[in-house]
């Protein structure tokens, strides 16, 4: 009887960093961004969790909805996220997923 020989196509995981970054400190009195788009309607739901969290902490919360990336839409996108980055002082932009 022959032999069947089945390959994994699947790929490696990456190599994962577990560094969290630096610690935000103190979070009372500070503004914190919460970023979110349309195009993953989850993020509505992950900022009704974390939300309370950064207000509980003593934060001002300022949510941002990322626009359209390109064209006029771009460019009013690109010139508001200027104006977010500039008014808080730290931000949660992504979950990393």
């Amino acid at each position: 009887m022959a032999r069947t020989r089945i390959l994994d196509p699947t790929a490696a995981p990456p190599a994962t960093d577990a560094d969290p970054g630096p610690d935000a400190g103190d979070l009372a009195g500070r503004r914190v961004g919460l970023r979110f788009d349309s195009a993953w309607r989850s993020w509505l739901w992950v900022l009704d969790e974390w939300e309370p969290r950064f207000i509980a902490a003593g934060a001002q919360i300022e949510r941002w909805s990322a626009g359209n990336r390109i064209g006029e839409g771009g460019e009013q996108t690109f010139a508001a996220l200027d104006t977010f980055a500039t008014d808080v002082d730290l931000a949660l932009i992504g979950l990393g997923n």
